[in-house]
């Protein structure tokens, strides 16, 4: 006879041992407010930026020339004082290109920003899977989340490129814009890219992922974030500069501090109006959520892509919101006066990509039209059985076929897409020491179903 004490047991173990495969190989990498506070804690431990210097630590250009300090004087001739953030003004961070005009062949040189809450995975994920079908390598988090952020980018924070590689061919994942750095690591024929959505949405999104209202311990209302508005000072402090706590703010411009901002400047209207003038000179794009499919075919011929490298899955969409948040103009309004870069972030960049679309004409509809039809053909095919669905050729793309192995890759999460790319970019020898590293003498992570599809 069984013991009873082994029948209950081997339950419980195999419910743990569920639980931690699903935790570990969930779709998104944005793991809640524990691991973005836990990712801060870890970072702030390392300070080298990705900066050449010489000797004496003063930074160096390309050829070797020390970086001259910018001599910023006021009206009355007073120096002006760095304020030790990231200086946005421009004159002294020159990029190392223009912005691409025309492509001749696929570009397979880039830099996505993922902001957080933005709809961004999904749009990761379709750049994880054109990587990996071109080989390219990609700038790797040491830690399979967060790319230095909420801190620049730093050597210590990705895993060093293959013996003998001069450079990394694409950068996706969670990290802080900072020009400078991003061109001493990418190729000078790099193209960026960032994604925004509708401040207001993604507030509501944000206050739902990070449980916003446990933090600012808000109990009883029946819409916390309706409540928080009113009066967000009540609740959150404005951040000032030299603050010891997180470098950001989950309520306020939190896109914005994702490329570049500094929280501590939210009040400064002047500096933010000059922040988004010099980001609209410098990204080749900037991806609308509420506009994602005419944002993708911007993308595929700003960078001569094909219909199938910008196929897609929606990841990380919110089945359901544990808070009641029923958003009104009332709402839009105070939320504006709280985040207003944020605000005029997205404006200036949703109006940019209307313009653009509309001086387009009828060529750009008819291709977003037709990219649709593709893309609910594709997601059609991939939820049944057939073996392989043909795309006619249209006057925008030559004819092509996808399979189930492509519904597959299609489906693929970005944490498979990270596990299987760490190890083929290493290379066994080196992929061993890295889960070595990793895992602090437990044994090699078996690779799950998930992987092995690729």
């Amino acid at each position: 006879m069984k013991d009873p004490g082994t029948v209950l047991v081997v339950p419980f173990v195999c419910v743990v041992v569920i639980c931690a495969v699903l935790l570990m190989d969930r779709e998104t990498v944005e793991y809640g407010v524990n691991t973005v506070i836990k990712s801060w804690q870890y970072n702030t431990e390392h300070a080298r930026l990705l900066e050449p210097e010489d000797e004496n630590g003063e930074p160096e250009d390309e050829n070797g020339s020390q970086i001259p300090h910018l001599d910023r004087r006021d009206d009355n001739g007073k120096e002006v004082v760095d304020t030790g953030v990231w200086p946005y003004f421009g004159a002294d961070l020159p990029p190392n290109r223009s912005k691409l005009q025309t492509c001749t062949e696929p570009v397979k040189h880039f830099v996505f920003i993922k902001t957080h809450k933005t709809g961004s995975t999904t749009v990761c994920v379709m750049l994880y899977r054109f990587g990996l079908k071109n080989n390219l390598n990609f700038v790797l988090p040491r830690i399979p989340v967060n790319v230095g952020w909420p801190f620049p980018l730093r050597a210590e924070d990705y895993i060093p490129p293959k013996d003998g590689l001069k450079h990394f061919d694409l950068l996706v994942d969670h990290t802080v814009y900072h020009r400078r750095i991003m061109d001493n690591l990418m190729p000078a024929d790099t193209a960026y890219i960032a994604m925004l959505r509708h401040p207001l949405h993604h507030i509501k999104s944000v206050f739902n992922f990070y449980n916003i209202p446990r933090q600012l311990n808000m109990k009883g209302f029946k819409n916390p974030l309706e409540e928080f508005l009113r009066n967000p000072i009540k609740y959150q402090r404005p951040m000032q500069k030299g603050d010891k706590h997180k470098p950001f703010s989950f309520t306020r411009n939190f896109m914005a501090f994702d490329l570049g901002f500094p929280a501590e400047l939210a009040g400064d209207m002047d500096a933010a109006q000059a922040y988004v003038e010099r980001l609209a000179r410098e990204f080749d794009l900037v991806i609308i959520l509420e506009y994602l499919d005419e944002s993708l075919v911007l993308l595929k011929r700003t960078l001569c892509w094909t219909i199938q490298d910008i196929l897609y899955n929606v990841f990380n969409e919110a089945p359901r919101y544990r808070f009641k948040m029923e958003l009104t103009p009332e709402m839009d309004a105070n939320y504006r006066k709280w985040s207003t870069v944020d605000y005029l972030l997205y404006e200036h960049f949703n109006t940019s990509l209307r313009n653009r679309a509309s001086e387009l004409g009828d060529d750009f509809r008819q291709e977003v039209a037709h990219f649709v039809t593709v893309q609910n053909r594709v997601k059609t095919f991939c939820e049944g059985k057939d073996e392989q669905l043909v795309i006619q050729a249209s006057k925008w793309d030559n004819e092509f076929s996808v399979n189930q192995k492509f519904c597959r890759l299609l489906k693929t999460t970005r944490m498979s897409f990270y596990k299987y790319i760490v190890k083929r970019q290493l290379g066994k020898e080196r992929f061993d020491d890295f889960v070595s590293e990793r895992t602090s003498g437990r044994g090699k992570p078996q690779r799950k179903k998930s992987e092995r599809l690729l």
